[in-house]
């Protein structure tokens, strides 16, 4: 049941429909990709209100990042109702330090470097396993991962553990708004992981068991069903849906074979046309929602176009990676 007022969002609706001007559009993305050098390149991003760079090197844009991402959930959380909203975009990130923190704990190595500090515990606090700084669900997901590793010494298995735990909050996350907006972005999020899943398993020649594993609860497409499609089966679950293209990909792979990254820049669409939505609604969560994505595809496209141009990659293949933007 929607536990809202659509014009509770007004206010923040309004500012951020106006901040949508200064989000990275395609023609931009163009100029970036043809520019000369990385200056030139990240030249195109002060239009967008990022800081200045004297050189554009790999070190140099993940600070640039980092800093936008921190500023972007602080500001946005100042401006929205529902804290919950932001919330859905952060969870990926503190699990992602959770992981961190596993990996840390089994082989002793230094991972600090690698954390992000844009979730919505401290990253420092759960790379220490504070599992008392952290939301009861991450914490019992931390505690059965460290037990899992422990136990058969198989880390995968016991991410695979905290990637189900974080969809579950998402999930949990997503119903506590009352928003069918937000229940039906990340189910199809959770689609789109699990058609993920099953090409990449089934290419790798996994077991029925490891497959079943890693195959996440909650989406609209029954996983256990998708579990076991294949042709024109995996077709037919995918159709009518934002994940009907890449359903007809995935199917095509895994009868012929063929390179993934068509495929996965199918998967990734399908999630920012959904989310386009929010640009035809005048206010309400679906805009915070759809400004968040927008910011966070702009990012992707941001490391993917600096990385390729500072490595000297052809601009077709540059081309080649971007996802659809939200504008």
């Amino acid at each position: 049941m929607q536990q809202y007022r659509d014009t509770d969002y007004a206010a923040v609706s309004a500012a951020l429909h106006a901040r949508e001007a200064k989000l990275l559009t395609q023609a931009m993305a163009e100029r970036m990709i043809d520019a000369a050098t990385p200056e030139e390149s990240y030249k195109t991003l002060l239009e967008c209100g990022y800081a200045p760079l004297e050189r554009c090197t790999l070190e140099n844009v993940e600070h640039a990042l980092s800093q936008a991402r921190r500023e972007l959930y602080r500001e946005v959380s100042v401006l929205a109702p529902d804290k919950r909203i932001i919330e859905l975009f952060q969870i990926k990130y503190d699990y992602h330090n959770a992981k961190l923190a596993l990996k840390s704990k089994r082989t002793g190595e230094d991972v600090s470097r690698l954390a992000m500090d844009c979730g919505r515990f401290d990253a420092q606090k759960v790379l220490r396993g504070e599992t008392s700084a952290v939301s009861a669900a991450m914490s019992r997901a931390m505690a059965q991962a460290e037990s899992e590793a422990g136990h058969s010494g198989d880390v995968r298995m016991a991410e695979l553990l905290l990637d189900r735990a974080c969809y579950e909050e998402m999930s949990a996350l997503a119903g506590e708004t009352g928003s069918t907006f937000l229940k039906d972005y990340v189910a199809l999020q959770i689609d789109a992981v699990n058609l993920r899943t099953l090409v990449r398993a089934r290419r790798m020649g996994c077991e029925d068991d490891v497959l079943a594993a890693a195959m996440l609860p909650g989406g609209h497409i029954p996983a256990g069903q998708l579990k076991g499609a294949r042709g024109d089966h995996l077709s037919s679950l995918t159709h009518g849906t934002p994940l009907d293209s890449a359903g007809e990909l995935a199917a095509k792979l895994l009868g012929s074979g063929g390179g993934l990254t068509e495929f996965e820049r199918a998967c990734d669409d399908a999630l920012m046309s959904y989310l386009q939505r929010a640009r035809r609604t005048p206010f309400g969560p679906e805009v915070v929602a759809g400004y968040l994505g927008a910011k966070e595809a702009e990012f992707t496209a941001m490391r993917t176009i600096l990385s390729g141009k500072i490595a000297g990659i052809a601009a077709e293949d540059i081309r080649a990676r971007l996802r659809m933007s939200y504008l």
